[in-house]
């Protein structure tokens, strides 16, 4: 078994997520960071795909929670990417607070 990480980092997006009425209409900025642990000796993964597949989830799906985006992410990732053996990601909203970096963690292993 050849394990290899996918790391993203810092992809920056605009989008709608969240439960106020007002996160509901206006789309806020959110950074996300993920490393992606595959077997190469199964199939190769192409980090072009998984990125995009990401960014039209996050664009498109306009999650309640941030931990419903992490889920939904997740879960997307696995059935394109059988490969894939961990997900560690994070989604942040850096203008929630003027002082600190506020997000969501999670760890999936396969």
């Amino acid at each position: 078994m050849n394990l290899f990480s996918i790391n993203i980092k810092d992809l920056t997006l605009e989008v709608i997520i969240g439960i106020l009425e007002s996160e509901r209409k206006n789309r806020q900025k959110i950074i996300l960071n993920a490393t992606i642990e595959y077997d190469m000796d199964e199939h190769f993964l192409d980090y072009t795909q998984a990125v995009e597949a990401i960014v039209n989830l996050l664009e498109y799906k306009m999650y309640d929670t941030l931990e419903n985006a992490l889920e939904g992410i997740c879960k997307a990732l696995k059935l394109d990417f059988p490969e894939i053996k961990s997900i560690k990601m994070s989604i942040s909203k850096p203008t929630i607070y003027k002082n600190c970096l506020i997000g969501v963690e999670i760890l999936k292993k396969y």
